[in-house]
């Protein structure tokens, strides 16, 4: 099934608690009574709240956060080192094969040939 995640340790649940700060784009929200996150998961995480941040910008300074902190990166540096790799075989899979293009190149014809 899933992977066991590590625990994050408590000392650097402000730092996140700020990257969230400044990725908020509202001020006011009910959600999350203004903190701008929701609460931690069982791994000690903060959740944050989607009505009001910006939760891609969060995990950019995360990852950033994550890559500068050697004892994170001990941590949880596998994890996202995988997504870029991932992201990156995907889009050349994409590309290499161009499946879509030729499709649509098809499809083109056979309407033009009902047309005519």
């Amino acid at each position: 099934m899933s992977e066991k995640i590590p625990r994050l340790p408590d000392e650097h649940l402000g730092r996140a608690r700020e990257i969230v700060a400044e990725k908020r784009t509202k001020q006011k929200c009910k959600v999350c009574y203004d903190r701008g996150y929701i609460g931690t998961n069982q791994d000690n995480m903060l959740v944050p709240c989607s009505k009001c941040v910006d939760v891609e910008g969060v995990m950019e300074g995360w990852r950033a956060y994550v890559a500068e902190t050697p004892a994170l990166k001990e941590l949880y540096g596998d994890y996202f080192e995988e997504e870029e790799e991932e992201e990156g075989t995907d889009e050349g899979e994409d590309k290499g094969e161009g499946e879509g293009e030729g499709e649509s190149e098809d499809e083109g014809e056979s309407e033009k040939s009902d047309k005519g």
